[in-house]
């Protein structure tokens, strides 16, 4: 006769967690602390400052889920697309119609890409023309790129509306004093081509990079092969950028501008799988661009920063070469951040914010306040409160609180922990269109919100340099907005719920051999209990990187993405490979041979669309 085990796991419920939780476990592991007899060394991993935390935070003092990819790991990596690098994040999910420029949305934790705010060097550019006022990843290159961060559960105390899910940052490679030449070229599949040069160079204390970038493929087929799709959809890309730094009477002056171009072929409406052959292109025009002052007081205790930010899109749609669709959006904002210093341990961050956003037609004009207090009263021991408050002239939120804490257990291991709330305003098309007889759009729109927290625990080796982490979130989003047929316009109808736990790892085996990667498992789904579209709940990826001798390595990434709910059929699993050569020729020269998907994986992202088959590129990067 044999035995039977039940197990029944109750998941904490929001009206249990909240503050008391975050403040129950920071106490606790604080007073354990305070009985032993000696409090252990703090960890000294890596000093990455992450900005968008606004306080300059280093990435150990945070209480929330981080991740930071450098540009060193996206040379190692071989990406072209930030999409791309995005891929092996534990919690995110990223969907696109198509390689080659098709649409690319991510997911953070089941939070769709209208509730993640995408940032650019700190500024906004998450379109205000579109729905759901998301972000398209579809043409952002890496070549530009110095780190991207990523910030997962809500952001909303520090940066308001759209990061509800989290915060992804993406920042611009920085001026340098020494004078310096990069030059790149890369020749693959489908005839791509990329190219693009890079310089710095200085005079005093004023600093200039100067960079433009160009990518142009045949591409594939958006709409899938298989189906009898065979025209081939292209792809062009062309972005520039220009930094500057100066410093003068101790102020501290400087300009990002970005600008970008692409031209992106796409498929049509097709009935039996959504998508078929069809002459369809975009083509697009992005603009960003921050000027910042920095000022420290004599004391050095308090530093004041006066940020101008302002973000374009101009979005041109065809068929048959004929202009069907335009839509323009801009994000203006002048922002005054204060980091004062009370002592070692005692830090406050506040802040004023105007922001308006704009279509050709409509504006709206969004005022904030937000402040962050900070204490650390040992090493390796921290604690956080943040409030904001904003108001724009069409509706008022409340104020949004968020509490994290962190604490060392020993020289190896730390928790962290977090509560928060967040919220996301209505878009300017969900305030203005209405269809299907009604007479009006609805006034009574009310502002998504979020309530959700997040406990994890990290090892981290100083002698061995291996990394582990394990974090176990839970979210509940309410007035969800949709479309509603029946009223003709948007409303509030639906609650979602997600929850799941995220793995990362870094393992040294030995001095030449690593292997690092990552799990998700996501639990998501709605007030009905249906599983939301396009989350998967399984996902997982490794690296293993073989470092040859001084001037070789090379890199293999397998992926691993778990079968997804779409909106006509479900989405097979899929498991694809991909590696990457670097050979450095000499002080100044290297070279890189990638293949993407070695295996030739037949899979789809997206139901109905394309995915690259096994695809080999070669590059050579000059430096001087």
């Amino acid at each position: 006769m044999g035995l039977t085990f039940e197990t029944t796991i109750s998941f904490i419920s929001f009206k249990e967690a909240k503050m008391f939780f975050v403040l129950f476990i920071y106490l606790f592991i604080l007073s354990e602390t305070l009985i032993s007899s000696e409090i252990e060394e703090s960890l000294e991993i890596e000093e990455i400052i992450v900005k968008s935390t606004k306080s300059l935070s280093y990435i150990y003092q945070l209480g929330s889920s981080v991740n930071v990819i450098s540009a060193e790991e996206i040379a190692k990596r071989g990406f072209t697309f930030v999409g791309e690098a995005l891929q092996g994040v534990p919690g995110l999910s990223i969907s696109q119609t198509g390689a080659f420029g098709g649409t690319t949305t991510l997911a953070i934790r089941g939070a769709p890409s209208s509730q993640t705010l995408v940032l650019i060097d700190g500024i906004s550019v998450n379109d205000p023309s579109s729905p759901g006022g998301g972000y398209d990843f579809s043409n952002l290159l890496t070549s530009n790129i110095e780190s991207i961060e990523i910030l997962k559960s809500s952001q909303s105390t520090l940066w308001g509306s759209d990061a509800i899910g989290g915060i992804i940052n993406i920042i611009t490679k920085e001026t340098k004093v020494d004078p310096k030449l990069n030059l790149l070229f890369e020749l693959g599949e489908h005839n791509s081509l990329k190219y693009g040069a890079g310089y710095n160079f200085s005079k005093n204390e004023n600093n200039f990079f100067l960079s433009a970038n160009s990518y142009q493929s045949k591409g594939i087929s958006k709409a899938e092969k298989k189906d009898g799709n065979y025209e081939k959809d292209g792809f062009g890309s062309q972005s520039y950028l220009l930094k500057s730094s100066h410093r003068f009477l101790g102020v501290d002056l400087s300009t990002n501008i970005n600008y970008g171009e692409s031209d992106i072929d796409y498929d049509s409406y097709g009935f039996l799988t959504g998508v078929k052959d069809g002459d369809e292109n975009t083509k697009s025009r992005n603009f960003n661009g921050t000027l910042s002052l920095k000022i420290n007081s004599s004391d050095k205790k308090l530093l004041n920063t006066i940020i101008f930010g302002s973000s374009k899109i101009n979005r041109r749609y065809f068929t048959n070469n004929i202009q069907n669709f335009l839509a323009e959006g801009e994000r203006k904002s002048l922002r005054y951040l204060g980091n004062y210093k009370f002592n070692s341990y005692n830090y406050l961050t506040y802040g004023i914010e105007n922001e308006e956003s704009s279509t050709s037609e409509v504006s709206l004009n969004t005022e904030s306040f937000f402040l962050l207090y900070e204490v650390i009263p040992f090493k390796g021991s921290g604690f956080s409160f943040g409030l904001r408050k904003d108001k724009r002239e069409d509706i008022s939120n409340e104020i949004i609180p968020k509490v994290t804490v962190f604490m060392d257990l020993s020289k190896d291991w730390r928790v962290k922990a977090n509560w928060g709330e967040g919220f996301k305003l209505p878009t300017i098309f969900q305030t203005t269109f209405f269809c299907c007889g009604a007479s009006k759009p609805n006034e009574n729109l009310l502002p998504e919100t979020s309530e959700g927290y997040e406990i994890g625990l990290r090892y981290f080796s100083k002698k061995t340099i291996n990394e582990f982490g394990i974090t176990y979130f839970d979210q509940k989003i309410s007035n969800l907005i949709d479309f509603s047929y029946a009223l003709g316009a948007y409303e509030n109808i639906k609650k979602v719920y997600s929850k799941g736990i995220e793995l990362d790892f870094v393992f040294n085996v030995k001095k030449y051999l690593s292997l690092s990667g990552s799990y998700s498992y996501i639990d998501a789904e709605n007030e009905e209990g249906l599983i939301l579209i396009r989350i998967p709940k399984n996902k997982a990826n490794i690296n293993l990187d073989f470092v040859m001798n001084e001037s070789t390595e090379f890199s293999i990434s397998v992926y691993y993405n778990g079968k997804e709910t779409d909106p006509r059929t479900d989405v097979a699993k899929w498991v694809r490979t991909d590696l990457n050569f670097l050979k450095k020729l000499n002080l100044n020269k290297e070279l890189y041979i990638k293949v993407k998907n070695i295996f030739d994986e037949k899979y789809q992202d997206i139901y109905g669309y394309g995915t690259e088959g096994r695809s080999l590129y070669f590059g050579l990067k000059l430096s001087y």
